[in-house]
């Protein structure tokens, strides 16, 4: 054949192949125009490769991220029978395809019998022996790779670069139609997602039922996820399980009841780290456990699962399990997660308007059967509602009282609180008194505080009858007093008379006589102390402030206490120490209700020390307006549980040597420092025991002008 033959025919054969390429383009411009089916137009376009290069056939395989057959099309009359899960990744792993996807680099096979690149197929197993020349071009978009094209011709070598050429142009051109195909179907499917979404997010949120957000949610699941089997799990907090509470598809009947702990199986990790999951294989993972599985009798081969979680708070978890189509992507875990977050907000709801519902049920109960009168008024003070207690205990009928207002109960002179300022979660205590409808006046206790009331908030006042308690404290302070000021007068006889008689006994009477009279002064002297105590108690309780307050000395007034107090520590051999310095001020107290102070505080220490030991007494300046006493023994201490009731009446400090007392002592030492304006506490002495403290105020010249 002459050159101007072989020019002839390559002529023709270029201009056939621009025809292809023509037709080509304009195959694949419908894609990008009308949105075509791309299935269906692709073998169509490497058919006509095909017939162009009178080859026999091919065929288009198209992978995802994860490396996985997306689609696989026949190119030509040979179609792929074996379209298996084992044929697709044995085409991945082993074949010519998968050399070329994963490499991104055209092929040309000259002999299939002797190239191991090939994998036969199932029916070339028949004619192995023949040889095949084959091609391969990758689909590529950058660096990524996402398919390849083959085609296959009988004989050796039938294949050359021109024909390769042309089998890239086609996938180039084809490159670009599936990139912008699966683009538009990306954002149809985003289209879809957002609107099936909205969809969800108001259904789901129509309803606080906590049973119908659920199985409304496993329906949007199945809308958007296809999955072979779906299911939603709430976390028991009391348990800290999860417990499986809706479900949809394969075993959904086995699976609903099912309880997890918490770390078990990759919904447990799930709900324990807070973080959505992606297993494309459940065999691979050892968070997996196939506790389900075993219930159920369905294998897990694949599961997505997502945390539902509400202001920081795990309230379940929500899984897919194998997906119909393919494998599930990164996009399926993302719409879970989307698809978990709203009905993480729904349940919430539903659940917070369930405990509301309870606790409404539960404190209308309360409310009504309540022993106590209670009102709920609004910031003004209009009543609002009220218990079947406060219409039988004030007399009047519902309609008459939701016409009053809070202030319309209670006496005239009554000092109310501002409700408008109280916190949430204060309550405010006083004493009071209510006009019932009959006119009689009523003393009550009565506890307010800020309670929910529908969607705003009201005041509750809780009414105590204290009028039995009232009445019968009148009758025991008119007792006390009398009793006292009974005692008072006669015992002073006794004093004075023991003290003639022991004046008007001579030197050398019997001994025993002596004795007993020592006894009976000592008594009376104690028993009048306790009366003036009790007095001094009842006075400072009922607020009466001191008198005679004027300038005293502490350490003059220390000589005369040491002097009272010193056949009690001479007689237990017990040592007392001063730390008075020179350069104290003087205090501004009623002397004689110090003194005993110091006498009741001395007592205690003489008494609870063991013998032949020390007490410290020790005073200084504490700040410019007052001076601290204090007091510390070598005893056994007062442990820290005690120390803020050992100050209340009739409390008693018991030891093992000691219990004696009526446990008013150190009640009357607080009330009379803190009628002076001091503060008395007891703590640790340094060297063991206890140390009772208090302070009492300077002495000033402005004090001396308002004495005058």
């Amino acid at each position: 054949m002459d050159i101007s033959n072989v020019q002839i025919i390559e002529d023709e054969e270029a201009s056939k192949r621009l025809q292809a390429l023509y037709e080509v383009s304009h195959i694949l411009t419908q894609v990008e125009a009308d949105g075509r089916d791309l299935s269906a137009l692709l073998p169509r376009v490497f058919m006509i490769v095909v017939r162009q290069l009178e080859a026999a056939d091919g065929s288009i395989i198209l992978v995802n991220e994860h490396f996985q057959v997306e689609h696989i099309w026949p190119a030509g009359d040979n179609p792929i029978e074996n379209n298996s899960d084992l044929f697709y990744k044995n085409i991945l792993e082993e074949g010519l395809a998968g050399l070329v996807v994963r490499h991104g680099e055209p092929v040309i096979i000259d002999d299939s019998c002797t190239d191991p690149r090939w994998l036969p197929r199932s029916k070339d197993h028949a004619t192995v022996r023949d040889s095949w020349s084959i091609m391969c071009t990758p689909f590529k978009i950058g660096e990524r790779t996402i398919g390849a094209a083959t085609i296959r011709k009988p004989g050796k070598r039938q294949f050359n670069q021109r024909d390769l050429a042309l089998l890239t142009a086609v996938s180039n051109q084809a490159t670009n139609a599936i990139e912008n195909a699966r683009l538009l179907e990306e954002s149809r499917r985003q289209l879809r997602i957002s609107s099936l979404l909205n969809d969800a997010s108001r259904t789901i949120n129509s309803t606080l039922n906590i049973n119908e957000v659920m199985q409304l949610m496993l329906a949007q699941m199945n809308d958007l996820l296809h999955a072979e089997a779906i299911s939603i799990a709430l976390v028991d907090k009391q348990s800290n399980e999860l417990v499986y509470q809706v479900a949809e598809g394969i075993g959904s009947e086995s699976i609903v009841g099912l309880r997890l702990p918490s770390n078990h199986g990759l919904s447990g990790w799930v709900m324990e780290t807070s973080t959505p999951a992606h297993v494309p294989d459940t065999s691979a993972d050892l968070r997996f456990k196939p506790m389900g599985d075993e219930r159920t009798g369905y294998q897990t081969r694949a599961m997505i699962c997502a945390p539902m979680t509400y202001k920081g708070d795990v309230l379940g978890t929500i899984q897919a399990i194998n997906p119909i189509n393919s494998v599930f992507t990164n996009d399926d875990l993302n719409l879970l997660v989307n698809l978990a977050n709203i009905a993480s907000s729904a349940i919430a709801n539903a659940q917070q308007f369930t405990l509301t519902q309870v606790a409404e049920s539960r404190y209308t109960g309360l409310f009504q059967d309540s022993i106590d009168p209670i009102i709920l008024a609004d910031f003004s003070g209009k009543i609002i509602e009220a218990n079947r207690r406060a219409f039988a205990f004030m007399g009047y009928s519902r309609q008459e009282l939701l016409q009053m207002t809070i202030k319309d109960l209670h006496i005239p002179e009554a000092s109310l609180p501002n409700v408008r300022r109280m916190q949430p979660h204060s309550v405010r205590v006083f004493n009071s008194q209510i006009v019932a409808k009959n006119g009689r006046r009523i003393h009550v206790e009565i506890y307010t505080k800020r309670t929910p009331y529908g969607d705003s908030e009201l005041i509750q006042w809780i009414h105590h009858d204290i009028s039995k308690q009232i009445e019968l404290e009148e009758m025991r302070k008119d007792l006390q007093a009398m009793l006292f000021h009974d005692l008072q007068s006669p015992l002073g006889n006794v004093i004075s008379s023991l003290e003639l008689l022991t004046y008007e006994l001579p030197e050398d009477s019997n001994p025993i006589l002596m004795e007993m009279v020592d006894i009976a002064m000592r008594s009376s002297s104690r028993l009048q102390t306790l009366i003036r105590s009790l007095l001094d108690i009842n006075s400072l309780e009922a607020g009466h402030p001191i008198t005679e307050q004027s300038r005293v000395t502490l350490t003059k007034l220390v000589e005369d206490v040491w002097d009272t107090v010193k056949p009690s520590y001479e007689r237990r051999e017990i040592e007392l120490i001063r730390n008075i310095p020179a350069a104290l001020p003087d205090i501004y107290a009623q002397e004689d209700m110090i003194r005993r102070v110091l006498i009741n505080l001395l007592d205690n220490a003489i008494k609870y020390s063991p013998d032949s030991l020390q007490i410290t007494f020790d005073a200084r300046q504490n700040d410019a307006d007052y001076i601290l006493i204090s007091i510390s023994d070598q005893g056994e201490g007062i442990p820290e549980a005690l120390r803020d009731t050992i100050f209340e009446k009739f409390r008693r400090i018991k030891t093992d040597t000691y219990s004696k007392g009526l446990g008013l002592g150190l009640a009357f030492c607080r009330l009379a420092v803190e009628a002076h304006g001091g503060k008395i506490w007891v703590d640790d002495a340094p060297g063991g025991g206890a140390r009772f403290n208090f302070t009492l105020p300077i002495w000033m010249e402005s004090r001396r002008r308002n004495e005058s």
